[in-house]
């Protein structure tokens, strides 16, 4: 399919009545200042490196991160140099409310995209759809043939209807999902697990992932890896292995992170604790 760049102007109004929805491509994009509207926003991402943020929240996007922007929410695009494209899909509230049915509330996938920061990270199968839906929206406006009214409110629709359903599915996924994040954190706690890795690896954002993680289990995923390396220090040392062979094993790149690491967990140093465990002295813990 024909794509339709238009030119970018920063312009933040809508200048037709009902939709409007733009595929914007840059090089060297200055930063997009905040601002918010008065209407729904849809912002697909898709080339470049950018970091949006949208009320109190902060994201680096991946590759076909989708943004649920209701209307009063600040929020702001920091584009990286380089490339950067993106579709931008604003909508009227009475012309949201236009589409929706009293059994139907389109709006509702925006209400619930703030509990993710206002982020959706759509499954790969997902997200082709999603993007496919928003350039058939582009090539409807822009070539007006017969029934392109028609055919543009269709696929708005559809489109709608799928971030909704995707919306609503995640509410129980994310919930198994932050039990599979435990699970292979708990498999995997003596490598190097970065937030942004697990992000990206089990399609959650970072807010949500912090939030529900620590909800679930009482600690954030730091506190949570190093009580599991601490605890395997402990049992290594009790086996009579000496504290400078086990920092690695325990997922500590240098000695002196582990040292301190144990200090501050057990209150005493590694070679003291041996000394306490020698005469039957209790760690603490």
């Amino acid at each position: 399919m024909k794509k339709f760049y238009d030119d970018y102007t920063g312009y933040q109004l809508m200048s037709s009545s009902g939709i409007e929805v733009h595929l914007y491509k840059n090089s060297d994009l200055e930063e997009v200042e905040t601002h918010r509207h008065d209407f729904f926003e849809i912002y697909c991402f898709l080339d470049g490196e950018v970091c949006f943020e949208a009320d109190r929240y902060s994201h680096q996007l991946y590759k076909e991160d989708i943004c649920l922007i209701p209307p009063g929410i600040r929020h702001s695009e920091k584009p990286k140099k380089g490339n950067y494209e993106r579709i931008i899909l604003w909508i009227n509230p009475w012309y949201l409310n236009r589409l929706s049915t009293r059994k139907t509330n389109l709006a509702q996938c925006f209400v619930l995209a703030e509990r993710g920061g206002y982020l959706f990270r759509a499954d790969p199968s997902h997200r082709k759809l999603i993007i496919s839906l928003l350039l058939e929206m582009i090539y409807e406006i822009h070539e007006k043939e017969f029934g392109s009214d028609l055919l543009k409110d269709a696929c708005l629709q559809r489109l709608l209807i799928f971030l909704n359903r995707c919306e609503n599915l995640n509410t129980v996924k994310e919930k198994q999902n932050i039990q599979e994040i435990i699970q292979y954190i708990n498999q995997r706690y003596t490598e190097e697990i970065r937030l942004d890795f697990l992000c990206e690896k089990f399609f959650i954002s970072k807010f949500y992932l912090s939030r529900s993680f620590e909800k679930t289990t009482g600690k954030s995923i730091y506190q949570y890896i190093l009580e599991k390396r601490m605890i395997l220090a402990k049992q290594l040392l009790v086996y009579g292995e000496k504290p400078t062979d086990i920092y690695a094993v325990c997922g500590f790149n240098h000695y002196s992170n582990f040292y301190r690491a144990f200090v501050k967990y057990y209150h005493v140093s590694p070679k003291q604790f041996l000394e306490n465990m020698r005469y039957g002295e209790s760690d603490g813990r």
